[in-house]
């Protein structure tokens, strides 16, 4: 049985003994689907193990469509992954993207002498790998990642391993104002005035217009920054 399969198969079983989870469901041998129950909601979250090729395009298909469909997404990936001799990050543009998604660290699976861990993964300056305490399973919940590069922008749902104050934190933040994520869009506290709002939004139309901008998703972008900037106007109406 391969190492994917081994860690495949031990998160499976022991997500199910935790108490927070209502159910886990295999999707396919690589990826399920577990349904975390909070204090007065519930959430799903898609959890992927990959330890073949790492490619921004599965990444962001992944990310948006799990989006769309209200689940939150987390990548769980082999260290040979983040760096093939275990001390240097390879860094790809997938893993940049990864990096970005997780608030600047990745979640990687580790198998030592038949021990199986999670840990966070950071990258230095230097592209050395950190790898942190094996995580706490009961820790997962879900999280909310913001961004803006030629390849995503906007805001997606993810996951991660974050004590449930911490977790509590990051959802009320988005509770308590619906718009944050629009407001995060263009850079700008949800206290801006209105002259701030529309400067920031001509620069960042300036540079995402598709005329301008050739790379991929452009057109998308572009798209995802108008609405945000209407949702905003709403507010002064």
């Amino acid at each position: 049985m391969s190492g994917l399969h081994i860690v495949f198969r031990y998160l499976v079983d022991a997500l199910r003994r935790v108490d927070t989870v209502r159910s886990v469901r295999v999707l396919d041998e690589g990826a399920f689907v577990v349904d975390v129950a909070q204090p007065s909601f519930h959430e799903e979250i898609v959890i992927y193990i990959l330890a073949g090729e790492l490619s921004v395009g599965f990444v962001k298909k992944t990310l948006n469509a799990n989006t769309q469909r209200d689940k939150h997404t987390l990548f769980i990936l082999s260290l040979d992954l983040i760096a093939p001799d275990g001390e240097t990050a390879f860094m790809s543009d997938a893993l940049r993207l990864l990096l970005q998604a997780y608030g600047d660290k990745v979640y990687a699976y580790h198998l030592d002498a038949g021990r199986i861990a999670i840990v966070p993964v950071t990258v230095s300056r230097d592209l050395r790998i950190h790898c942190g305490d094996p995580v706490n399973l009961a820790d997962l919940s879900g999280e909310y990642a913001t961004f803006d590069n030629k390849y995503l922008l906007g805001v997606r749902k993810v996951a991660g391993f974050t004590p449930q104050h911490g977790y509590e934190q990051v959802f009320q933040a988005v509770e308590d104002d619906p718009l944050q994520p629009f407001y995060d869009l263009l850079d700008l506290p949800n206290s801006a005035s209105l002259a701030d709002i529309k400067k920031a939004y001509r620069r960042k139309a300036h540079r995402l217009h598709p005329d301008r901008d050739p790379s991929p998703g452009a057109t998308e972008r572009m798209q995802v920054l108008n609405e945000a900037y209407a949702k905003i106007l709403e507010r002064f109406e």
